[in-house]
């Protein structure tokens, strides 16, 4: 919120204008909290409640001009930009259509084409006229959007783009000297374990140490030509670059690395030697080795051959996602029922934690029923997307997996059993939210039972149309949810659609609010 109303004071005080940050505050706050209105909108309403306050008409958004990236100064610039598209990274939303790495001769930035806006596709190493982007910020660094206004022209003409900043040689240090991010070094060092990658642009990933500590690396699936690491085996690592997120360091392999096995292992430093006991709010970083009761709330189909099972499972303090690996040779867990589960080791993927279960750990089945508390997210958007498996599905059921052409994952073909689900995604804006709704979630939102619609897909003898009379009912409305975050979803437990508000109706909301 202060960060809005900074962005308001200073536009006003272009046009000469003071107004009380408390003021602006409770107006915005009034805009978002109470009638759900978006953060962008919000920032309009109130900035042109001003303007005209003293007399002066609200400027309409202004046309977009040709500039170059090392121009973009602030954000909601609307902009044409004629770059290169210097990298495509894979997408973490079904709702980002592509995003990646675009550069001209003064500069690169991020951006992101959303699904939803239908534009066509961008090439890696081809030059587009891009018009009609807007600039947005996010913790300091600026990106662009492409939106359903945004036009894609190519160009027959290459771009040039900016090469990276030039740098030093990489120095050879210890684990325990690498002490932020961008650092380019040198390192010796032991794999000490390997994850199973959570993404298909990851090549491998886990923990290397030497002597002086421990440290998680990532090797990207696009940098092929880097050979494959061995668990327990010492290499060299050259020119690669540390990492931050959230306070935590790791280290990224890259096209300029170089990889040598070494033939003199390296010591790396002990782990603990016994598992501690644990609750899920007291995991706050990966690598740590555990003991916890907890119950499995949910079981996921496996999206890897690599993974026995997936899910979420919980106790009184909270949920979250855990993994046990087909090679761990563990029996399955069934969903509603709890275990103490020995020696499991932390991870962490984009600022969320889980747990994995390997083949040095334990599962012993409780008699008791645990509790299971809820951390609650909350999050307000248009409903923008019904995705592919939601409606009327099959699960197994035995272990409630979701079955693909009638086949189980765990226990192949079988007789599966109807439910309702619905797999959206929210927009606010400036951020998308993936949401995952249960059947009683589903009927009650979409007043659709589990017999409507089974005898709706019998008459049209087809599935789909369950999920388009959804898709017909929810697309473009606003909802407020809440429920635990699991991996990239919300697992909704309350959701709300607040009251309408047409635009032409905010300063009239805002004057009848007001305090004589």
């Amino acid at each position: 919120m202060k960060e809005l109303v900074d962005q308001i004071t200073a536009r006003l005080k272009d046009q000469g204008i003071e107004a009380p940050e408390a003021e602006i505050s409770a107006r915005l706050k009034m805009l978002i909290e109470n009638f759900r209105v978006p953060e962008g909108e919000a920032r309009r309403s109130v900035l042109n409640y001003f303007l005209k306050e003293h007399g002066l008409t609200p400027a309409t958004r202004p046309a977009s001009q040709k500039i170059k990236i090392s121009e973009i100064s602030e954000e909601n610039m609307w902009a044409d930009l004629e770059v290169k598209v210097v990298q495509l990274w894979t997408p973490t939303s079904t709702a980002i259509s592509q995003t990646g790495l675009i550069g001209d001769e003064t500069g690169r930035i991020k951006f992101t084409k959303w699904a939803r806006d239908n534009l066509p596709e961008l090439q890696e190493g081809h030059s587009y006229l891009l018009r009609n982007v807007v600039t947005r910020s996010f913790q300091n660094r600026f990106g662009i959007n492409l939106n359903r206004t945004s036009k894609i022209e190519e160009l027959a003409e290459e771009v040039q783009a900016q090469e990276p900043a030039a740098r030093g040689p990489a120095l050879e240090v210890k684990i325990g000297e690498v002490s932020g991010p961008g650092q380019w070094v040198d390192l010796r060092a032991k794999v000490v374990q390997l994850w199973e990658p959570a993404s298909p642009s990851i090549s491998q990933t886990g923990l290397i140490g030497d002597e002086t500590g421990r440290v998680k690396f990532t090797k990207w699936a696009r940098d092929s030509t880097l050979p494959e690491l061995l668990e327990g085996k010492s290499y060299l690592f050259k020119n690669v670059v540390s990492d931050e997120f959230q306070g935590r360091l790791s280290i990224k392999l890259n096209r300029t690395s170089q990889i040598e096995e070494l033939d003199q292992e390296v010591e790396a430093s002990a782990a603990p030697l016994t598992a501690e006991d644990a609750h899920v709010a007291d995991i706050q970083e990966p690598g740590r080795w555990i003991n916890m009761r907890a119950k499995v709330v949910q079981i996921w189909e496996p999206t890897s051959e690599a993974v026995s099972q997936s899910g979420l499972l919980g106790d009184e303090t909270g949920s979250m996602k855990f993994v046990k690996w087909a090679k761990s040779g563990l029996p399955d867990m069934a969903e509603g029922h709890s275990y103490l589960i020995k020696n499991a080791v932390t991870d962490e993927y984009q600022g969320r934690f889980s747990v994995k279960l390997n083949s040095t750990s334990q599962v012993e089945e409780l008699s008791e029923d645990i509790a299971v508390g809820s951390q609650a997210a909350l999050f307000s958007g248009a409903l923008v997307d019904i995705q592919k498996g939601s409606g009327l599905i099959k699960r197994c059921p035995t272990c409630r997996r979701s079955l693909a052409k009638g086949l189980c994952a765990e226990h192949g073909k079988v007789e599966g059993v109807y439910d309702l689900r619905i797999k959206a995604v929210l927009d606010d804006g400036d951020r998308v939210q993936d949401i995952l709704m249960n059947r009683e979630m589903t009927e009650r939102l979409t007043g659709l039972t589990l017999d409507q619609a089974k005898a709706m897909a019998m008459e049209a003898l087809d599935h789909e149309v369950v999920r388009s009379q959804i898709e017909e009912k929810l697309v473009g409305r606003y909802y407020a949810v809440s429920g635990p975050r699991i991996d990239r979803y919300i697992l909704v437990e309350s959701i709300e659609e607040p009251p309408a508000i047409e635009i032409n109706e905010v300063d009239d909301l805002i004057r009848l609010s007001e305090v004589a």
